[in-house]
């Protein structure tokens, strides 16, 4: 399968949204440039804001979230490279090719050394994949893999990935951190100190870990032997940080002590504007393939009557939270797979997708509740209490449900403990609802259904499992060319905009901060799965 992802996450630099005489540093992204330019010199150190809690682990295959994928790219890279404009290239693998329905052969390059200096070898590769088969490694990315029957070395420099059942779909995430190749050797000797603070972990990326002392500080170091010279880190040292609150985080960034952020919080944007340090970008429409949903919690309660769902979902306001919550840094999102999931195939997608844009109905909302005999009864709402939009969103849900007749309990748990909902059952007992900001690595549509809508799906709490949707699911598979895949996939979408096992109510765009001494930020959601940080350096 040629996964081609130019089209969709494109950006360029338009004029600064206010004049220059203000102070003002806010531009606006559009068509085709996907950087804020090319670095022209080395700088000694860059700092950089690492998400908004530390790093759990340095595993590239444990914990697929913001903080970790904001880092771990940069010292451990996929196979597969994705370029800013979501175009998958040769990285450590020279090709990636389907010999039939069920064989994806993958040929390693063979002058790849690891930061320690050991070469990279074929049985590097085929243990980092297969790390993804076992439960005991518990990656994060085990759904993925789902489909494969065994990963084997064929020759010293052919990998050949073996499947149950066709997978066309599966190439895109060797672009991933599923596919990030760590020393085997390194791996084995740590155990289960790998990618611990005191052990980090051993890889080929233009950057080597250094340091890190587990909450608020993490220092890489550029690694003079990568094997992509034309791709070498301009920074000799690149450090990421952790500032405990928001109001922290603006200071940092205002004040120059912290150079550049990526995912930066909507309501942080009106004041980082103002800054004459540096620069706020704000992307389009599809900038990101990142959802902000509502996500069934469990297979019982309230919502596990479809008419509340529907209801709910019938009642939002999206449009208005788009505009006054993001103050238009996300746009409405009526399916789980918007405008930044649709890649190459936009004409095809987009038309099914009109379908479903509807203004809200608070009238008809309020009747299904009734049908429901669900009037009164109280659904449990938890979100993130460390991030202020995400009350505020929980606020304007919990007054929009109670105008259909139903009573809305709203919990902010700590980061930390919020993070353990999607990991654990029991932390989500007694929840209705989670308030969610999922994403996929790469804009194809079916990797995000499945994520809600398969039986196995990773953010599937409620037991969903509806045979039209898995059969469209394994026919989409089955299909190479991405425009006759698309059929099945909006049949399963149609369908899930029915069942509605998530919610969707508003998709981001891109925001992303650059102190002004700097250039060769990545402006597209790419940074997740690529060594971004080697590219910037001086103006």
């Amino acid at each position: 399968m040629a996964v081609a992802r130019s089209a969709i996450l494109a950006l360029v630099l338009t004029a600064a949204a206010c004049s220059s005489d203000t102070g003002t540093a806010l531009v606006t992204t559009e068509d085709d440039t996907t950087i804020t330019g090319v670095a022209k010199s080395d700088v000694d150190s860059v700092t950089w804001y690492g998400d908004y809690r530390p790093l759990i682990t340095l595993d590239p295959i444990k914990l697929a979230d913001y903080p970790e994928q904001t880092v771990i790219p940069n010292i451990c890279e996929p196979l597969l490279r994705m370029t800013p404009g979501y175009e998958l290239q040769p990285g450590l693998a020279r090709s990636a090719t389907y010999v039939d329905p069920l064989r994806l052969e993958v040929k390693i390059r063979t002058d790849v050394r690891f930061s320690d200096g050991t070469p990279m070898t074929a049985d590097d590769v085929v243990y980092s994949l297969r790390r993804n088969l076992d439960p005991k490694y518990a990656s994060n990315y085990a759904g993925l893999y789902v489909s494969v029957r065994s990963i084997e070395t064929t020759t010293p420099d052919t990998v050949l990935i073996t499947f149950n059942s066709p997978d066309y779909v599966f190439r895109a995430n060797l672009g991933s951190l599923s596919a990030a190749v760590i020393s085997k050797k390194f791996a084995e000797t740590a155990g289960d100190a790998l990618g611990t603070p005191a052990t980090g972990v051993m890889c080929t990326g233009p950057f080597a870990f250094d340091s890190y002392d587990g909450t608020s500080r993490l220092t890489l170091k550029r690694n003079d032997r990568y094997w992509d010279t034309a791709n070498r880190a301009h920074a000799a040292r690149f450090t990421f940080v952790f500032p405990s609150d928001l109001g922290a985080l603006t200071n940092s960034l205002a004040s120059g002590e912290v150079d550049g952020a990526f995912n930066v919080p909507s309501n942080l944007v009106s004041r980082l504007k103002s800054s004459d340090t540096g620069t706020v970008y704000v992307g389009q429409e599809a900038s990101t393939p990142i959802n902000i949903d509502m996500i069934v919690a469990r297979p019982d309660g309230v919502l596990a009557d479809l008419r509340v769902r529907q209801a709910i979902s019938q009642a939002l306001d999206r449009e208005s939270i788009a505009s006054t919550i993001f103050g238009g840094t996300a746009d409405p999102l009526y399916l789980v797979t918007g405008p930044g999931m649709w890649g190459n195939q936009k004409a095809v997608y987009e038309q099914a997708y009109s379908a479903h844009e509807t203004k809200p109905d608070v009238a008809a909302a309020k009747a299904k509740i009734s049908q429901a005999g669900a009037t009164g009864k109280t659904v449990r709402f938890v979100y993130p209490a460390g991030d202020p939009q995400s009350m505020q969103l929980a606020t304007v849900i919990k007054q929009t449900v109670g105008q259909i007749g139903l009573t809305m309990e709203i919990v902010g748990l700590p980061n930390q403990q919020y993070g353990a909902l999607f990991s654990d059952p029991a932390a989500r007992a007694g929840y209705d609802v989670l308030l969610s900001r999922n994403y996929t690595e790469v804009p194809e549509p079916l990797l995000m259904d499945h994520l809600f809508g398969g039986k196995d799906g990773n953010t599937n709490f409620s037991g969903y499992n509806n045979p039209v949707v898995e059969q469209s699911f394994i026919a989409a598979r089955g299909i190479e060319d991405p425009a006759k895949r698309a059929i099945p996939v909006i049949a399963a979408e149609k369908q899930l905009a029915l069942d509605l096992p998530s919610i969707p109510i508003v998709q981001p765009r891109s925001v992303t901060y650059l102190n002004n001494r700097l250039t060769g930020a990545t402006l597209t959601f790419s940074f997740m799965t690529s060594p971004w940080a080697a590219a910037i350096g001086g103006r």
